[in-house]
């Protein structure tokens, strides 16, 4: 059980820093190089990751845990209720759409659409991010009762990952005030989870108001004016509601 605990751990932690080398798993780990290589060995055997292109063997998701996440997210036809309202999305926008789940105390992408801009930002299928700072994670949270996210919070920081600490994850009073403002307005908004990223997310509600998931528009800052910003932030919000009313 140690081994297989342990590949399932080397198996997040290629999804959170894909591509990834050996030595840098190991060192973010904490754990022996012939340890995590012996993991990998057997993730790659298996079909759940892959080398990725480069002179350097430096591991990727395979397509296989690409197809594991869609089937998370096909959870009570979420994903089928999404995708055609992500595809309009993205043809209006021009600009990569993402669809998370929330799993313990980080979300999970389990769909997206790239947008077709040579620069885009394009997160990982299956790839792990922290619930505290990312535009999905906080979209969520705001449709969440203030006892609930200090729980949450509690453990997120708690855990202090290397992620949740690049980012600077704000502090809980911080937190609840952003969360007050993003409960008013439907979405919330980061510019701070990934470096020249600008992302605006909300939640997907089931029947009794809680977050079943979330969907965002990423695009690079640079594209991330006043207007665009306007404009995202009125078409997730009409977005994130019709797939809720598909799914009631």
């Amino acid at each position: 059980m140690n081994s297989v605990r342990k590949a399932l751990l080397v198996l997040e932690t290629v999804a959170d820093l894909q591509p990834v080398g050996v030595s840098e798993l190991a060192t973010h780990l904490k754990q022996p190089k012939s340890s995590v290589q012996r993991a990998l060995e057997t993730l790659h055997e298996a079909g759940w990751i892959r080398a990725a292109a480069g002179e350097r063997t430096r591991w990727e998701l395979a397509f296989r845990a690409g197809r594991l996440a869609r089937k998370a997210g096909s959870h009570f036809g979420l994903r089928e209720a999404a995708l055609p309202i992500m595809e309009k999305l993205r043809r209006e926008t021009q600009e990569t759409v993402h669809l998370a789940v929330l799993d313990d105390m980080e979300i999970v992408l389990v769909e997206r659409l790239e947008s077709p801009h040579a620069v885009r930002h394009v997160e990982p299928l299956g790839g792990r991010a922290p619930v505290l700072v990312t535009a999905t994670g906080k979209a969520m949270l705001s449709r969440m009762s203030d006892a609930d996210v200090a729980r949450i919070y509690a453990v997120a920081a708690g855990a202090a990952s290397q992620a949740v600490a690049a980012a600077d994850a704000p502090a809980l009073p911080d937190l609840l005030a952003e969360l007050a403002t993003a409960r008013a307005q439907g979405y919330a908004t980061t510019a701070s989870w990934r470096d020249g990223v600008f992302a605006t997310g909300a939640a997907i509600v089931g029947s009794d108001g809680r977050p079943i998931a979330a969907i965002s528009i990423s695009t690079p800052s640079v594209r991330a004016g006043e207007e665009a910003r306007t404009q995202h932030a009125e078409m997730i919000v009409s977005a994130a509601r019709s797939i809720s009313e598909h799914l009631v």
